[in-house]
């Protein structure tokens, strides 16, 4: 009787821990499948290697499902707003990695992207962009509802 009460007990303690789970990870928010449906929308540059983007700087870009067309309007590396149109992919590297690659419609086969981007992360909300250069810059996008009206004006 003692031996079958000690295993009883022995064996209850062990499914009591077992049925534990790690409330840390039921918390991690689970990253989303990088596909087009999932990026869809608009999106606004908030961070560039760690650093906010200045009041005076952006970065928006609008990812159509249909087509797999972007239009983004950025005032990041000239004087005045621009707006920039083109086509994008999505590809998995050898080991399943999600790459985010586009072409601008302005330059008929030589308007690659500078770099292709590593999908490191994506949220509902937010997605983080590396890039496969050198410099592997990291570029965060929190999700928006929409451009604004005024840049949107300003870079026409």
């Amino acid at each position: 009787m003692k031996n079958f009460l000690k295993t009883t007990a022995l064996l209850l303690a062990v499914l009591c821990f077992g049925a534990c789970s790690n409330e840390i990870d039921d918390l991690t928010p689970k990253s989303l499948e990088v596909t087009p449906n999932n990026i869809s929308g608009y999106w606004m540059l908030s961070e560039y290697n760690g650093m906010e983007i200045p009041q005076d700087v952006f970065f928006y870009v609008e990812y159509v499902r249909k087509d797999r067309k972007f239009v983004m309007y950025q005032k990041f590396d000239s004087m005045y707003p621009r707006r920039i149109t083109g086509v994008y992919s999505i590809e998995k590297d050898k080991y399943g990695k999600a790459i985010l690659n586009g072409v601008y419609d302005y330059s008929m086969g030589d308007g690659e992207w500078n770099n292709r981007y590593y999908v490191t992360e994506l949220l509902e909300n937010s997605m983080i962009l590396t890039a496969d250069s050198k410099t592997a810059d990291i570029c965060k996008y929190v999700r928006c509802n929409e451009i604004p009206a005024e840049i949107i004006e300003a870079a026409r």
